[in-house]
């Protein structure tokens, strides 16, 4: 990537991914009419170019929309906090590394994920009208699930260009590129129970798969692989995921085992739950959930 593309990710992890929350600015929060800006959209679930609305409001009130599939609409990619910051370090430890860490993380985790430890921010690129009048514009962006985030951009003097996203070993990133970046379909894996447990065992159906005569390949994927292993094994049938705590230390939260199925495969069900404690004694009432 060259340096423009790798600064424009640098910043929005450092000012965008940290914070939790959604942005009240785009970045940059001034731009011409034309440009294009990054929103910070907050802790989203179902983003993606595919089904959000774009509204973009100028300071005239004169009100330009964007329907789902708008190729003004670059992108709506979640972005990670690195696993090494000392946000997560600190969290997990104990300790503050540096000042205040545990209180950013728990600020997180109590006002914006309701306990989640599964973090992300949301950031969607959007291409603005070149007809936006100089001025405060909101920027609006629903999705049929209810989802819902907002920002406002100062349009200043200027006309403006839609960045075209440079790289060095590749073309530029266009949209299909921006495509491959976002969150695909995927079945997530919820557990509920009245005692945690220690480990997890189970078993989820789906139609065959692409090498059994059906479609798709299936991919589970662990989305705090420091907190927890994920063991997981597939037939082209069944997939069998383990479910164990790093440090040998029970997880804290039932939402902690949470994990995700990809790849394609269709008509997932649960088949088994296993759930024991540390003395490896099975734990009653353990139920899990595919939405």
């Amino acid at each position: 990537m060259n340096k423009q593309f790798k600064n424009l990710f640098k910043i929005l992890l450092i000012a965008v991914v940290l914070t939790g929350c959604a942005g009240q600015k785009t970045f940059h929060e001034f731009a011409r009419a034309g440009d294009t800006i990054a929103l910070a959209a907050g802790w989203q679930q179902k983003f993606s170019r595919d089904n959000i609305t774009v509204s973009i409001t100028d300071v005239n009130g004169v009100n330009t929309v964007y329907a789902p599939g708008n190729l003004s609409v670059r992108g709506a990619i979640n972005f990670y906090p690195d696993p090494l910051s000392s946000m997560i370090v600190s969290r997990e430890t104990g300790q503050d590394l540096t000042t205040f860490a545990q209180t950013y993380a728990q600020t997180i985790t109590a006002n914006f994920t309701a306990g989640d430890r599964d973090w992300w921010q949301t950031t969607v690129f959007i291409d603005l009208p070149v007809a936006l009048a100089e001025g405060v514009a909101l920027i609006e962006i629903t999705n049929p699930e209810g989802e819902y985030a907002s920002s406002t951009v100062d349009i200043v003097a200027g006309t403006g260009s839609n960045s075209t996203f440079e790289a060095t070993y590749t073309t530029p990133l266009d949209n299909i590129k921006f495509k491959a970046m976002e969150r695909m379909a995927h079945a997530t894996i919820n557990f509920s129970a009245t005692t945690i447990p220690h480990a997890v065992e189970l078993i989820i159906t789906h139609d065959p798969d692409a090498n059994n005569g059906g479609a798709g390949i299936a991919y589970v994927s662990n989305p705090r692989g420091d907190v927890k292993n994920l063991l997981w094994t597939d037939d082209g049938l069944n997939t069998h995921v383990i479910i164990t705590p790093v440090n040998n230390v029970t997880l804290g939260a039932m939402q902690d085992f949470k994990f995700y199925i990809a790849g394609g495969v269709t008509n997932l069900n649960i088949l088994s739950v296993n759930a024991f404690d540390n003395a490896g004694v099975p734990v009653i009432g353990v139920s899990a959930s595919i939405n």
